[in-house]
């Protein structure tokens, strides 16, 4: 058998006409997705020019002599088609086919700069590659597209126009490079795979989904073994579902859908995109969440209706392992490119793909192309990036065949942030009959200020309660002040471990491992009837599926409170749940927490004043409108430089990919893992661990056993002792695991560590 090394020398040795018209098959067939099938063909012939220089094919016979050759199919693009526009359009994405796609002309900023612009690539001399013309006359394949054949203009045919203004056709373009750059990559990707792992590409190839109408069917079977009880809530989640059904028909594009938590949008938003899906002849369906615990909440109960195969799941938590090897490999696969009819994913993978510049994470963006995707808790999208990230939405369904669907309780009012102008279509009708079914399930009252005492007084006063306070530090100091009141009580005896004695605590202290455990213990003594005492920050709010009888909330933004308000009498088994919000305060002084949730209590404080002291739902839109105004959707600039007219007028030259890489992040926190091996999973991954070759290839493993802390306090931990670095990791020694992390609260802070809970 032959080695890599021996296969790759084999591989570019057996005829460079092979290769390159492999690659642009590939290319130009997924380029075609969105009309530009010869731009990707030009890309395939084009972007291993320089493999045809004698310097390469000395490096094959075993010369360590680096050579480029990524640069010289850059230049051969702008010989072609000219150093302006379509020439420069695919400068950019052949000479970032291998090391990510770069700035135009100025070095980057920041952490994780690192690539020449191209303007200073363009000029350096590179390995003569004549020898790369007489490959072009070998073949019919290799004949590269006139400037006739690849048309104007530079931007995909759009079905609905933003505008004809300049700053609209600089995004546009920018959105095209990275499709193509996509195309490319995901090509050459698996065009070597083909060569170099032919076991990985008959995987692959072998992969047995189902089609879009196959999995329409699966789920109109699923849905009809559904509960026909009549109340007024199944009749809510019935109209709901008939809503999308209907709507499915519409032409493809924006698409809202507000609909009251508990509502049924998940399996009824589902039943929208597979039947437009089919309708328009789409390819796949994209399931973005901002949670990870929700993505794979959703995952699993989409597995059960259509099997494991035809569901990807991505995010940094999946472990394929989890799966058998067979289909954890296929999974793995799949990951890389989303070649599969249903992808489950979080909106940080989904969006920081979309402006990415890496070739691994760029690959699979142009399979976004002719999909339908589903923002699950759109209001989520970071007020810093909103701008851009709508900008991006728009191009989506303008020029690459997407519908997208913004979906939430607490719909957001982006018809006046919109960048192009564009007016989502409402998808649902029948909201009478929402009002009948939800809109008394729960009463409001405002508590104004509570002393700790108080709050603590009157959550041990219910019997099933959550309460949802602003931060970590907060939910810990209420849950641990409710032990000791409960123990006071006699609420709480001998040794029993709290959640035997219903007293829970949910924070992002803890691991994702460890939340999933305590959320099924709630779950069942909900179900059980039995006494639950919860304090949680806002991380049980959004796809959460519990409900309480009463639920307390720290004010916070409007949309948190109705968010809250939907794990409080869901399913309307009671006349009406009590939802409590109130202000937090210790000795006589209100808790603030950080600016920005400052702000956006200020914002509510006021419209419930305005609205007698009362807080309504009806408040969201008011709330939203006075948050927009007074945010800067654009913090970063990242729109502003995207949409400078230079773009296009100065011929594509300063397209700064590589910086809108680096900035565009939608968690901006600098934070560090602290892998806790707790429990008898935790334990094992630990020994896989330490007896891994690479410690780094783990990663997506030990994200379900760590708890994510700043990088200013990771060095607090480090310096305790309890903490050991293994390769990348700081992990926590298995001898101070019960000094460092409670089964009650998760991970406590340096100085922290000699409390011990009372009943453990």
């Amino acid at each position: 058998m032959l080695t890599p090394m021996a296969r790759k020398a084999a591989w570019l040795a057996s005829g460079s006409r092979i290769i390159f018209s492999a690659v642009s098959e590939r290319a130009s067939s997924f380029a075609d997705r969105f009309g530009m099938k010869e731009w990707g063909r030009a890309l395939g012939i084009l972007h291993d020019a320089g493999k045809s220089s004698e310097a390469f094919q000395r490096r094959l016979q075993g010369s360590a002599q680096h050579v480029d050759h990524s640069t010289a199919g850059a230049k051969i693009a702008l010989d072609r088609y000219g150093e302006y526009g379509v020439g420069r359009l695919l400068a950019y994405a052949v000479a970032a086919h291998h090391g990510g796609l770069m700035n135009g002309i100025t070095s980057s900023q920041g952490a994780g700069s690192s690539l020449t612009p191209l303007e200073q690539r363009l000029q350096k001399e590179v390995e003569p590659y004549d020898a790369f013309f007489d490959l072009l006359g070998e073949s019919d394949l290799l004949a590269l597209p006139s400037a006739s054949e690849l048309g104007l203009p530079f931007v995909p045919h759009r079905k609905t126009a933003p505008g004809n203004n300049v700053s609209a056709r600089c995004f546009s373009v920018y959105v095209l490079a990275r499709m193509l750059y996509s195309s490319l990559v995901d090509a050459d990707y698996l065009d070597t795979e083909h060569f170099m792992t032919p076991d990985a590409s008959q995987a692959r190839n072998d992969q047995k989904r189902a089609s879009i109408p196959e999995l329409l069917e699966m789920l109109q079977a699923h849905l009809a073994t559904k509960s026909s009880m009549d109340s007024p809530v199944n009749r809510a989640r019935q109209a709901v579902l008939s809503d999308c059904v209907a709507a499915a028909e519409q032409e493809p594009g924006l698409f809202s859908l507000t609909v009251p938590t508990g509502g049924g949008k998940t399996l009824s938003s589902l039943a929208f995109a597979l039947k437009h899906a089919k309708q328009y002849g789409m390819d796949r369906v994209i399931i973005a969440i901002p949670f990870t615990s929700i993505v794979e909440q959703t995952a699993a109960v989409f597995k059960s209706i259509f099997g494991s195969e035809n569901i990807l799941e991505h995010h940094s938590n999946y472990d394929f392992s989890d799966l058998d090897d067979e289909e954890g490999y296929a999974q793995r696969l799949t990951a890389q490119n989303w070649d599969a009819p249903i992808v489950v994913t979080t909106n940080v993978q989904l969006f920081e793909s979309l402006f990415a510049n890496k070739p691994g994470k760029s690959r699979k963006v142009h399979s976004i192309a002719n999909s339908v995707i589903i923002l699950d808790e759109a209001q989520t999208l970071p007020d810093s990036l909103l701008t851009l990230s709508l900008a991006m939405l728009e191009e989506l369904t303008f020029g690459y065949g997407a519908t997208i669907v913004l979906c939430t309780a607490t719909q957001p009012a982006l018809d006046m942030v919109w960048p192009f102008g564009s007016k989502p279509r409402e998808i649902t009708v029948h909201k009478d009959s929402f009002a009948e079914a939800f809109g008394s399930r729960v009463v409001y009252e405002t508590a104004g200020v509570l002393e700790k005492d108080q709050l603590v007084s009157q959550l041990s006063e219910c019997d099933q309660v959550l309460c949802v306070v602003g931060t970590k530090a907060e939910a810990c100091e209420i849950y641990r002040e409710l032990v000791r009141q409960g123990d006071k009580d006699g609420m709480a005896h001998g040794q029993d471990p709290l959640s035997a004695q219903g007293y829970f605590h949910l924070s992002a202290a803890m691991t994702p491992s460890h939340r999933s455990e305590v959320l099924d213990q709630i779950r069942q003594r909900l179900k059980e009837g039995k006494r639950c005492v919860v304090v949680s920050t806002q991380l049980v709010e959004a796809g959460v599926d519990v409900d309480f009888p009463v639920v307390y909330r720290e004010l916070a933004g409007i949309d948190s409170l109705v968010q809250a308000a939907g794990r409080c009498n869901r399913e309307g088994r009671n006349d009406a749940g009590i939802v409590r919000v109130f202000e937090y305060a210790i000795e006589g002084e209100r808790q603030r927490t950080s600016p920005w949730l400052e702000k956006m209590k200020d914002i509510a404080r006021s419209l419930i004043d305005e609205n007698g002291g009362t807080v309504s739902e009806d408040l969201v839109r008011p709330f939203f409108e006075v948050r927009y105004q007074t945010e800067d959707l654009d913090a970063k600039g990242l729109f502003a430089r995207l949409t400078d007219t230079n773009i296009v007028r100065s011929t594509f030259k300063p397209i700064p990919f590589e910086q809108i890489a680096i900035d565009y992040r939608i968690i901006d926190e600098d934070t560090v893992p602290l892998i806790i091996p707790r429990g008898a999973d935790g334990a094992k991954e630990l020994e896989n661990l330490l007896a891994a070759e690479n410690p780094a290839a783990l990663s997506m493993r030990l994200q379900r056993h760590s708890v994510s802390v700043p990088r200013w306090l990771s060095r607090e931990y480090g310096q305790t002792g309890a903490f050991e670095s293994i390769g990348p990791f700081l992990v926590l020694r298995e001898d101070r695991l019960q000094d460092f992390y409670r089964d009650d609260v998760g991970l406590v802070k340096p100085g922290e560590e000699e409390f011990r809970p009372l009943f453990f």
